[in-house]
């Protein structure tokens, strides 16, 4: 039994002894398990988002900050996380495979996430930064076995017009890590990954938009956390080019289409304007002698 559990179970004690001899608005107030720093601004199955507390005085974010959904969508659809571990499974026939890369976030997490994301930038203060959480729910491969999640979370602040993402876990799946640990070869490892991130980057598209040699952010708590700074003018207006370049091409085959119509008109009027030219080019029948 750890120390954390026995603090839980001391406190569970404590909130049963104060809903029996307190009211219950009271009870329920010192009974809250949310940090008096943290301030949700949304919770259910899917996920959380909320304001924290930056912990340093010293540090300032520039919020609040309007940016739209969409904008943030663009940011959440441009990162991936590559596994970068290496070994024998990773050379086939002599060659390095290349290393896989995964979008960090599904459509649905992003559909989730940029509204909520966009209203904690509009509603935080410069002491404050975003923390975000989104849960998956896995079935099991039959039915004896039981529902299990993985969980993706992390921050995210803007400072300047460097907007910073920080992932702190990756589809960190409980009944995954139990079984790892039960593996001699992952007991081996010290200390345990929790976060998933151990042997994975971060990595973000398109590459004009972000921010390279930038210091490390100050809301980084683990060696594991992964961040990228994106320049988020820079990224709304490349998004905007590719959107216009995208429209341009989709565009292209019916102005083809339009054209060909056009010169097939061309040449009808023309036909028509001109009934006898193709008779006065055939050649006369030669006169028959008897």
């Amino acid at each position: 039994m750890t120390l954390s559990s026995v603090s839980q179970k001391g406190k569970l004690s404590y909130c049963r002894m104060l809903l029996l001899a307190l009211p219950l608005s009271v009870a329920a107030t010192a009974c809250s398990t949310t940090s008096p720093s943290r301030t949700i601004l949304f919770e259910d199955a899917r996920g959380s988002v909320s304001l924290q507390a930056i912990s340093d005085p010293l540090v300032q974010a520039s919020h609040p900050v309007k940016l739209e959904p969409a904008l943030l969508a663009q940011l959440l659809t441009g990162l991936t996380i590559q596994d970068e571990r290496m070994g024998p499974h990773r050379y086939v026939a002599g060659f390095a495979a290349q290393l896989s890369a995964y979008p960090l976030f599904s459509e649905d997490q992003i559909h989730f996430l940029a509204p909520l994301l966009a209203d904690g930038l509009r509603t935080a203060t410069p002491n404050q930064f975003i923390e975000y959480r989104v849960v998956t729910m896995l079935g099991g491969a039959n039915r004896f076995q039981s529902l299990t999640t993985e969980t993706t979370a992390g921050s995210l602040y803007v400072h300047g017009r460097q907007l910073y993402l920080i992932v702190s876990q990756y589809r960190y799946n409980p009944m995954r890590t139990n079984l790892n640990k039960a593996d001699i070869s992952y007991r081996q490892q010290e200390p345990f990954d929790y976060s998933g991130l151990k042997y994975r980057a971060l990595r973000f598209t398109p590459k004009a938009a972000l921010q390279v040699d930038t210091p490390n952010p100050p809301m980084l708590e683990k060696s594991t956390d992964r961040f990228v700074a994106v320049d988020y003018q820079l990224l709304d207006q490349v998004t905007r080019a590719a959107e216009g370049q995208a429209r341009s091409r989709e565009a292209l085959p019916q102005e083809v289409e339009t054209l060909k119509q056009e010169l097939e008109s061309i040449k009808k009027q023309l036909g028509s304007q001109n009934p006898g030219q193709d008779s006065s080019k055939q050649k006369a029948a030669p006169l028959l002698v008897p």
